[in-house]
C-alpha cells in the first residue's frame, strides 16, 4: 500500500521565501530612497568614485530603480504571497498562466535583483555585499521553483 502524503498546508520553503522578499524590501528601499533624497551618495556614504565608469552622474537613477525593480517589487510579491489578492490584470499579465501571478513577481524580484547586482557589479567598483547579494537572489529563484513553492501556488 503506498501512501500518499499532501502538500504542507505552507512550506517552511515558502516562510524562507517571504522572509527573504521582506528583508530584500527594506534593504533596497531604504538606501534606494535614501540615494534619490541626496543624490550624491554622501548620506550614506557611498564612496565619491563609485559611479565611476558607469552612465551615471549622480545615485538619483540608481536610487530610483533599486527602489521601483528591487524594494517595491519586493514588497509587493511579498504582500501578494501572503494574501493571494485577485488581479484580473495581473492574472492576464502572468507568464505562468497555472500558477498564482505572486508567484511570478516573487521570481521575477529574484530575477531583478540577481541581474541588478549583475549589472553592478560590471559597473562600479567591488564591494563585500555583492557576492552575498547575488547568492540572496539566486536563493530566492531557486526557492521559487521548488517543488513545494510551485504546489502551494497553483492554480
Amino acid at each position: 500500500m503506498t501512501h500518499v502524503t499532501t502538500p504542507s498546508p505552507h512550506p517552511a520553503t515558502l516562510w524562507l521565501l517571504k522572509t527573504l522578499l521582506f528583508l530584500l524590501a527594506i534593504f533596497a528601499l531604504i538606501p534606494g530612497l535614501l540615494l534619490m533624497i541626496d543624490p550624491s551618495g554622501s548620506y550614506i556614504q557611498f564612496p565619491e568614485n563609485a559611479l565611476q565608469g558607469s552612465p551615471f552622474s549622480n545615485f538619483f537613477i540608481p536610487g530610483f530603480l533599486l527602489t521601483v525593480f528591487v524594494g517595491l517589487l519586493s514588497l509587493f510579491a511579498w504582500y501578494a504571497l501572503w494574501k493571494r489578492p485577485h488581479s484580473r490584470l495581473l492574472a492576464r499579465l502572468n507568464p505562468f498562466p497555472g500558477l498564482h501571478w505572486a508567484w511570478t513577481l516573487a521570481l521575477l524580484s529574484g530575477c531583478s535583483l540577481t541581474i541588478w547586482i549583475l549589472v553592478q557589479m560590471t559597473m562600479v567598483p567591488y564591494f563585500f555585499l555583492q557576492p552575498t547579494l547575488l547568492a540572496w537572489g539566486v536563493l530566492i529563484i531557486i526557492l521559487c521553483l521548488t517543488p513545494k513553492i510551485r504546489a502551494f501556488y497553483a492554480q
